[in-house]
């Protein structure tokens, strides 16, 4: 099954898989991005090694697709 796109793309379900994969994670960077502002201390470190840890996944991600 082949998605069209508003810009006149096309995905197929690995890409539309992907790009829904890119959304979740943004929403979930977003929370801790905020929740880290409302932290102090080693709770603040922890909040940012997850968030590297779900942006180096996203990255392999998108790395695999190339």
């Amino acid at each position: 099954m082949v998605y069209k796109m508003a810009w006149g793309g096309s995905l197929n379900k690995e890409g539309s898989d992907y790009l829904r994969s890119i959304r979740k994670a943004e929403d979930v960077i977003q929370f801790l991005e905020n929740l880290k502002d409302q932290l102090i201390g080693e709770e603040q470190i922890h909040v940012t090694n997850v968030i590297e840890i779900i942006t180096n996944y996203i990255t392999k991600l998108s790395e695999k697709g190339k």
